[in-house]
Protein backbone atom coordinates (compact mmCIF):
# COMPACT_ATOMS: atom_id res chain seq x y z
CA UNK A 1 0.00 0.00 0.00
CA UNK A 2 2.78 2.45 0.93
CA UNK A 3 4.59 1.55 -2.30
CA UNK A 4 1.47 2.36 -4.37
CA UNK A 5 1.03 5.73 -2.63
CA UNK A 6 4.72 6.53 -3.16
CA UNK A 7 4.58 5.67 -6.88
CA UNK A 8 1.35 7.65 -7.36
CA UNK A 9 2.83 10.67 -5.59
CA UNK A 10 6.05 10.45 -7.60
CA UNK A 11 4.20 10.20 -10.93
CA UNK A 12 1.94 13.12 -9.99
CA UNK A 13 4.94 15.27 -9.08
CA UNK A 14 6.66 14.44 -12.36
CA UNK A 15 3.56 15.23 -14.40
CA UNK A 16 2.92 18.51 -12.62
CA UNK A 17 6.52 19.66 -12.92
CA UNK A 18 6.45 18.83 -16.62
CA UNK A 19 3.41 21.08 -17.09
CA UNK A 20 4.96 23.99 -15.24
CA UNK A 21 8.33 23.80 -16.97
CA UNK A 22 7.18 23.54 -20.58
CA UNK A 23 10.14 23.84 -22.91
CA UNK A 24 9.83 25.95 -26.03
CA UNK A 25 10.89 24.09 -29.15
CA UNK A 26 13.05 26.97 -30.33
CA UNK A 27 16.61 28.22 -30.31
CA UNK A 28 15.39 31.76 -29.61
CA UNK A 29 16.71 32.80 -26.19
CA UNK A 30 14.32 33.95 -23.47
CA UNK A 31 13.65 37.68 -23.31
CA UNK A 32 10.98 39.61 -21.50
CA UNK A 33 7.97 40.75 -23.53
CA UNK A 34 5.56 43.22 -21.99
CA UNK A 35 3.88 46.12 -23.79
CA UNK A 36 0.43 47.49 -24.57
CA UNK A 37 -1.16 48.26 -27.90
CA UNK A 38 -4.18 50.42 -28.68
CA UNK A 39 -6.04 49.17 -31.76
CA UNK A 40 -8.93 51.65 -31.53
CA UNK A 41 -9.64 53.89 -34.52
CA UNK A 42 -7.83 56.78 -32.78
CA UNK A 43 -5.15 54.51 -31.26
CA UNK A 44 -1.46 54.50 -32.10
CA UNK A 45 -1.76 50.94 -33.45
CA UNK A 46 -5.00 51.38 -35.42
CA UNK A 47 -3.68 49.49 -38.44
CA UNK A 48 -4.26 46.39 -36.27
CA UNK A 49 -7.91 47.20 -35.52
CA UNK A 50 -10.76 44.75 -35.97
CA UNK A 51 -11.34 43.85 -39.61
CA UNK A 52 -7.82 44.77 -40.82
CA UNK A 53 -6.70 41.19 -41.56
CA UNK A 54 -3.18 40.87 -42.89
CA UNK A 55 -1.85 44.04 -41.31
CA UNK A 56 1.15 43.79 -39.02
CA UNK A 57 3.27 46.15 -36.97
CA UNK A 58 6.78 45.77 -35.58
CA UNK A 59 7.53 46.77 -31.98
CA UNK A 60 11.16 47.00 -30.91
CA UNK A 61 13.52 49.09 -28.78
CA UNK A 62 13.14 51.93 -31.29
CA UNK A 63 9.43 52.19 -30.36
CA UNK A 64 8.62 55.49 -28.58
CA UNK A 65 7.31 53.64 -25.49
CA UNK A 66 10.78 52.14 -24.99
CA UNK A 67 12.05 55.61 -24.13
CA UNK A 68 9.88 55.61 -21.00
CA UNK A 69 11.87 54.29 -18.04
CA UNK A 70 10.87 50.73 -17.23
CA UNK A 71 8.23 50.40 -19.93
CA UNK A 72 8.22 48.27 -23.03
CA UNK A 73 10.04 44.97 -23.31
CA UNK A 74 10.23 43.77 -26.89
CA UNK A 75 11.66 40.25 -26.87
CA UNK A 76 14.97 39.28 -28.40
CA UNK A 77 14.93 41.05 -31.78
CA UNK A 78 11.61 42.86 -31.57
CA UNK A 79 8.03 41.62 -31.80
CA UNK A 80 5.68 41.62 -34.76
CA UNK A 81 1.96 41.76 -34.00
CA UNK A 82 -0.38 40.69 -36.80
CA UNK A 83 -4.15 40.82 -37.32
CA UNK A 84 -4.47 37.36 -38.85
CA UNK A 85 -7.02 36.08 -41.35
CA UNK A 86 -9.17 34.77 -38.46
CA UNK A 87 -9.33 38.43 -37.24
CA UNK A 88 -7.36 37.55 -34.06
CA UNK A 89 -4.15 39.26 -32.91
CA UNK A 90 -0.95 37.19 -32.72
CA UNK A 91 2.56 38.19 -31.63
CA UNK A 92 5.88 36.63 -32.64
CA UNK A 93 9.53 37.33 -31.83
CA UNK A 94 11.50 38.64 -34.80
CA UNK A 95 14.56 36.59 -33.87
CA UNK A 96 15.09 33.93 -36.54
CA UNK A 97 14.70 30.52 -34.85
CA UNK A 98 17.28 29.05 -37.24
CA UNK A 99 19.90 31.68 -36.39
CA UNK A 100 18.99 32.34 -32.73
CA UNK A 101 20.87 35.66 -32.69
CA UNK A 102 19.56 39.03 -31.51
CA UNK A 103 21.25 40.93 -34.30
CA UNK A 104 19.53 38.90 -37.05
CA UNK A 105 15.97 40.26 -37.07
CA UNK A 106 13.29 39.03 -39.42
CA UNK A 107 11.64 41.50 -41.78
CA UNK A 108 7.84 41.63 -41.99
CA UNK A 109 5.84 42.03 -45.19
CA UNK A 110 2.39 41.52 -43.68
CA UNK A 111 1.57 37.83 -44.19
CA UNK A 112 5.16 36.59 -43.87
CA UNK A 113 8.38 37.45 -42.04
CA UNK A 114 11.66 36.68 -43.76
CA UNK A 115 15.25 36.15 -42.69
CA UNK A 116 17.69 37.96 -44.97
CA UNK A 117 20.53 35.84 -43.56
CA UNK A 118 19.39 32.21 -43.96
CA UNK A 119 16.49 32.73 -46.38
CA UNK A 120 13.81 31.22 -44.12
CA UNK A 121 10.28 32.54 -44.45
CA UNK A 122 7.54 32.19 -41.82
CA UNK A 123 3.76 32.53 -42.11
CA UNK A 124 2.21 35.04 -39.73
CA UNK A 125 -0.93 36.03 -41.67
CA UNK A 126 -2.61 32.82 -40.53
CA UNK A 127 -1.43 33.22 -36.92
CA UNK A 128 0.82 30.14 -36.88
CA UNK A 129 4.41 31.32 -37.34
CA UNK A 130 5.16 28.10 -39.23
CA UNK A 131 8.08 27.79 -41.64
CA UNK A 132 7.03 28.51 -45.21
CA UNK A 133 10.44 27.89 -46.82
CA UNK A 134 14.11 27.82 -45.98
CA UNK A 135 16.39 25.84 -43.68
CA UNK A 136 14.61 26.58 -40.37
CA UNK A 137 12.95 23.55 -38.81
CA UNK A 138 11.37 25.54 -35.96
CA UNK A 139 8.39 27.92 -36.04
CA UNK A 140 8.56 31.44 -34.69
CA UNK A 141 8.50 32.00 -30.95
CA UNK A 142 4.97 33.13 -30.14
CA UNK A 143 3.81 35.45 -27.34
CA UNK A 144 0.44 35.94 -25.69
CA UNK A 145 -1.94 38.73 -26.65
CA UNK A 146 -4.57 39.55 -24.01
CA UNK A 147 -7.45 42.00 -24.22
CA UNK A 148 -6.96 44.48 -21.37
CA UNK A 149 -9.92 46.77 -21.78
CA UNK A 150 -12.00 47.77 -24.80
CA UNK A 151 -9.56 47.91 -27.67
CA UNK A 152 -6.42 47.91 -25.52
CA UNK A 153 -4.30 44.75 -25.57
CA UNK A 154 -1.29 43.54 -23.64
CA UNK A 155 1.45 41.54 -25.39
CA UNK A 156 3.44 39.45 -22.90
CA UNK A 157 5.20 36.17 -22.20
Amino acid sequence: MKKTIFITTLLSALLLSGCNNKEDNTSVPYALVSFDIDVSMAGADNQLRDGMAGNSKVFDDKHPAARSAGYGRYGVSGVVVVRALDNQLYAFDLCCPHEGKKEIALVSDGFFVNCNNCGSSFEIGNGTGYVNKGPSKQPLKRYNVYRSYGELYRVAN
